[in-house]
Formats: structure tokens, sequence, C-alpha cells
């Protein structure tokens, strides 16, 4: 952070100094656990990161726990928690978060959403890809929902909508002004099962499809788990017929024949307004859907960020600096994805490359540009262990640097050595209330 001679002035609400800013960047997936190929290292203590190691040595570190020990976050329960929602209190599922986040939750009459999975079924070999090997051209997985979207039809009353973003993954909503939906229903990918409103994924999940069954014996439920295996059935026929999957067997890649839903939910989580709870403005940058339903029910300005087709994660971070830097807002939340991938791949030596580019192109030139009133904080949502492939409860490395946080004993950023921080956070739905505690340690 760049001198600025010595700040004398007044602090603004939650005790963040007048004129100060918050930063909460946070790295997708970026913790893990020690493997062989690292010499039993994690990607973090093996990459050279400098600029986090550096806060480390200046600030105060903490291990925090998501959301639970026995439930696995998602990029957007874990923003949650890190933004001081609890998840265990107000995660109603993934589903209305991601259709509100495309404008597809219908706010009168009846909504159900889904996360969903472009994947790949051939039933006579009883092989399932669950993400279609992670090939899916964005332009083809247009064309595919435009074809469902055009051949399928659901029964009087119903209506559906669906969208497909990052290569595999995708969003399907059902809604109704007249027939009762719910989401109390089984996914059909086997990847996932629910826990209450969490999707926890599955270690070493089934190689067939499952059938959506309904979990009580409400109507609703029956009615919305019939309408989802009639719409998977339909939407595979449309899909194996297509000239995408012509083209993709004739170059010897497997068919995007079938969407696989989970995470289904029928309620928007009520959340009080961010600004309400903090007197701080709040500006979000991501890419999942989720986060901008979460941002639209907090009161937060959301804008979607991601690297452009072709280019490159440090030109991308070079250009998101400035409109960070830029944002009016008092608090400015982070979503980068960059080292999820790899651990979902089992790539530890490419984790390491992400979390290199990180350090050197974003958190560097970040700290650079941030003054002495500015409070930055780095950390991850969830762990994405390259030996599990699957998202953790595992704990997650946060670091602290700004004018109200005294420096600990940790001298780098990693699991380990988060341990023994001193930030006085243990879960991350508590890290806020820690961050914007006055010097008396309570709340202004």
């Amino acid at each position: 952070m760049s001198a600025s001679g010595a700040d004398n002035r007044s602090t603004g609400p939650g005790g963040v100094p007048r004129g100060g800013r918050l930063f909460l960047a946070v790295l997708c997936g970026g913790a893990d656990r020690p493997g062989a190929e690292l010499g039993g290292l994690t990607p973090f203590e093996a990459a050279a990161t400098p600029h986090l190691d550096a806060l480390a040595r200046r600030g105060s570190s903490a291990a925090l726990e998501v959301i639970a020990p026995d439930v696995p976050p998602e990029s957007d329960s874990g923003a949650m928690a890190l933004l001081g929602y609890d998840p265990i209190t107000h995660y109603t599922g993934r589903g209305p978060l991601e259709g509100l986040g495309m404008d597809f939750w219908q706010p009168d009459g009846y909504s159900v959403a889904f996360r969903v999975n472009f994947a790949s079924w051939d039933p006579v070999t009883r092989r399932l890809d669950r993400r279609t090997s992670r090939d899916l051209d964005e332009d083809d997985q247009t064309t595919l929902v435009e074809e469902i979207t055009e051949r399928v039809s659901l029964p009087d009353g119903v209506a559906f909508r669906l969208t497909g973003f990052g290569r595999h993954r995708g969003i399907l909503a059902l809604t109704s002004d007249t027939v009762p939906l719910s989401g109390k229903v089984t996914n059909t990918d086997p990847g996932f099962v629910s826990r209450g409103p969490f999707g926890v994924p599955v270690n070493a999940p089934a190689a067939t499809p499952a059938t959506c069954v309904p979990f009580d014996d409400a109507p609703a439920a029956a009615t919305t788990a019939e309408l989802v295996n009639r719409f998977v059935a339909a939407s595979a026929e449309v899909m194996q017929a297509s000239a995408v999957n012509a083209r993709r067997r004739d170059l010897g890649r497997r068919a995007a024949n079938l969407l696989l839903v989970r995470d289904a939910g029928d309620t928007l989580p009520r959340l009080a307004g961010f600004t309400e709870r903090t007197g701080l403005s709040l500006s979000m940058y991501g890419q999942v859907p989720a986060e901008r339903g979460l941002a639209h029910l907090i009161g937060a300005r959301f804008t979607r960020s991601r690297p452009a087709r072709g280019q490159s994660e440090p030109d991308y971070y070079r250009q998101l600096l400035p409109e960070l830097l830029a944002d009016p807002a008092d608090a400015v939340f982070v979503h980068l994805k960059g080292p999820d991938e790899p651990g979902h791949d089992g790539r530890p030596h490419d984790k390491v490359r992400a979390v290199e580019e990180i350090d050197a192109h974003f958190v560097g030139p970040l700290v650079e540009a941030l003054t002495e009133q500015d409070t930055l904080v780095v950390t991850c949502d969830h762990a994405t262990p390259c030996e599990l492939g699957i998202h953790s409860p595992d704990l997650v490395p946060a670091v602290a640097v700004g004018p109200r946080i005294a420096a600990d004993a940790v001298t780098e950023f990693g699991e380990k050595a988060a341990l023994g921080g001193s930030l006085g956070a243990r879960r991350a739905s508590d890290l806020l209330a820690v961050l914007l505690a006055g010097p008396d340690g309570r709340r202004r």
C-alpha cells in the first residue's frame, strides 16, 4: 500500500477510516491439501507468492471454517458467509440464487430453480461424463440451449427458462402462475446429494444419471419431479439429434446430450441489506449468476467480470484492477476463479501457476495502488483439493491488512501458516464483524 502520511481523519461506519475502503479478494477454490506431487506442500505453500507473504507479515491471519465441518461450500454460499450472512441460518439452496441471478425468478406465482450440468451419457457403454470433458464450446452450448427452448414444451401453465455458461454449466427454472412447484425433489446429477439446502459433492458418484423423485408427500413435489423428468427426457432427445453433437462425434468428442439437474430450491433467502447492516456500500465482481442473485438480495452493485474469450488470466487481472480501484463503493468484493478448475481436474502444478499469476498480476499491483487507509483481505470461498477434485469443508486461509489490524507472528500465506494467526475470526461469517469492529472490539 502506498504511503500517504498520518491518518488523522475520524472513522466512518463500522470503524472503517473515513476515506479508506475495504477490498475483499476471494480466490475461488484456492485452499487445498498437501500433495505428493508438490513435495508434501499445498499449492499455496508451493507457489512463489512474495506479495501474499508480505501481506501475512504485515497483517493478521486466520484459518476460516466457511460453513460447517460437514458442509462443503460452493461459491455462492461461500460468498454469503464472507459477507457476514451465515449460510446455516440464511441459505435456501443454490438454485434460487442462480435463478434470481439470471432474472428467471417469478416474484408472483411459483418458481423452482436448479443448477444444471451439460453432460455426456452413453447408454450402451453406460458411461456418464458429468461435465462433457469440459470442452463444450460456448457457441455450441448456446445453440443447444436455443434448440431446447424452441422444441421442448411442458404442460399448460408451466414455463421453463434455460441458460448455459462456463462450458458445462447451466441454470434451469420452472415457473407457473397457477401450478404449485416445490424444491423438495432429488437431483438427477449423481455427483451431488442434498443435505438440507446444501448440495454436497459425492467423492465417487454413480456412473448413471438418477431419476428425480420427491423428498416428501406434498403434491407440489410430485408435480415438480414429474416435470423435471419430462424436461430431462425431452431435452435429451433434442440434444442427441443436434448438429452440434453430430459434429462433436465426427471430431471424436463426446456428445453433450443430457442435462443433469441439482440443488433445487423454491424460496429466496431473506437477507438484510448490506448497507443496513454495516453502513457501507458494496460492489461485487464475479462471474457466477448466483453471486448476482446474492448481490440483488443485499442491495449490492454487481459487475459480471471474467476473462474474455482467449484472454489470459494475467491480462484479465491487468484489465480488472483499474475497474476495482475506480469503483466508488466503500467495500469491494472480487471473486477470482483461477485456482478452482485445476483443483477440480487434479492438476496441482497448474493450480500453483494460477496462484502465482494472481500474486504477481493482481495482489502485487493492488497492494501498490491502495492507500494506508484502505483494508485488504485475501481469502477463499472454499477448498478444492486436487486429490479430491471436488469441494471440501477444509479450513481456508485468510489474511487481512489495514490501519486497524495489528500484525501477528505469521510470515507466509498458506493453510498451515494461517492456523497460527490471531485475526480473531473462526468462521467466515464472523470475518466482516471482526474487520469492522472498533478499537474496543465492539461493532461501531
